[in-house]
């Protein structure tokens, strides 16, 4: 897994599923490009409350609560990115790409 950050001026923003009841699905507001979908998770009501209005994908990505439904989501959204990188296109967003590199012990 790898650590993203981003310009700042990537947000993301929750909304009830139309679709399936119970969910939530999250969109990232590109600018130039309007919303985006990124993906539909289970609804919780305190990820709901925290992202219904637009927030920052880096306070998203490197913030920490102590709230265990906020923590999964952060998770998943750190194992989502590369994925959403290159589908979304947003190669051009990306501020630093942090990846682990692991040497083999001789």
């Amino acid at each position: 897994m790898c650590k993203m950050s981003f310009k700042n001026n990537i947000c993301v923003v929750a909304k009830r599923s139309i679709k399936l009841k119970n969910k939530l699905d999250f969109y990232l507001f590109i600018p130039g490009r309007g919303y985006e979908y990124a993906f539909t998770r289970k609804y919780k009501r305190i990820c709901y409350n925290a992202y219904k209005s637009p927030v920052m994908l880096n306070k998203v990505l490197h913030d920490r609560r102590p709230s265990v439904a906020l923590m999964d989501l952060k998770k998943y959204f750190n194992y989502m990115m590369p994925y959403l990188v290159e589908y979304l296109g947003l190669e051009n967003f990306v501020i630093k790409n942090d990846v682990k590199k692991y040497r083999w012990a001789a």
